[in-house]
């Protein structure tokens, strides 16, 4: 039997749970602020419930390679939106009259570039065996490798929105 539609069907799958996997994050967030534990805590297992689901379909697509692969694929990803999709919405929400949205757009863009560098030089921890240390700014995105700055290269905030990544 012939499966035209099953590869963009997981594909989609993929997409859909990745980002309900995200939003109930959000939600999370939200609702822990607005003082309701227990509704976060529900966010957050769905939230993991989404991302396994998103992950088997990664796998059945056969889009989960070896970490070398892996590093060079999300390389090539991180270029692409940061030189193709996000310059066009950078200018569409200027001509638009929205700046804060040009402001989310231009901070996501010169982020996803220096991911791109991360992940070049992830090859070379990969190579020395190193495992870094990596911060992350809580308003903008900004991935630090090894310190935190005394402010945020991108979005100029302190250094007290920096947050480690958490050990797998």
């Amino acid at each position: 039997m012939e499966q035209k539609n099953t590869g963009n069907n997981l594909f989609k799958a993929f997409e859909g749970e990745a980002k309900a996997s995200v939003r109930l994050q959000v939600y999370a967030e939200k609702a822990l602020k607005d003082g309701y534990p227990g509704v976060a805590k529900l966010f957050r297992a769905i939230a993991s419930s989404e991302t396994i689901h998103a992950k088997n379909a990664l796998e059945e697509l056969g889009a989960i390679r070896d970490t070398e692969e892996n590093l060079s694929d999300s390389l090539t990803k991180e270029e692409k939106i940061a030189q193709v999709s996000y310059s066009s919405f950078i200018t569409d929400a200027e001509n638009e009259g929205e700046n804060n949205a040009a402001l989310y757009f231009s901070w996501a863009r010169d982020v996803e570039e220096i991911h791109a560098r991360l992940y070049e030089k992830a090859l070379e921890h990969l190579l020395a065996d190193e495992t870094p240390t990596y911060y992350v700014c809580s308003v903008c995105g900004y991935v630090s490798d090894g310190r935190i700055p005394e402010k945020c290269p991108v979005c100029g905030s302190p250094s007290k929105v920096f947050r480690e990544t958490p050990e797998p």
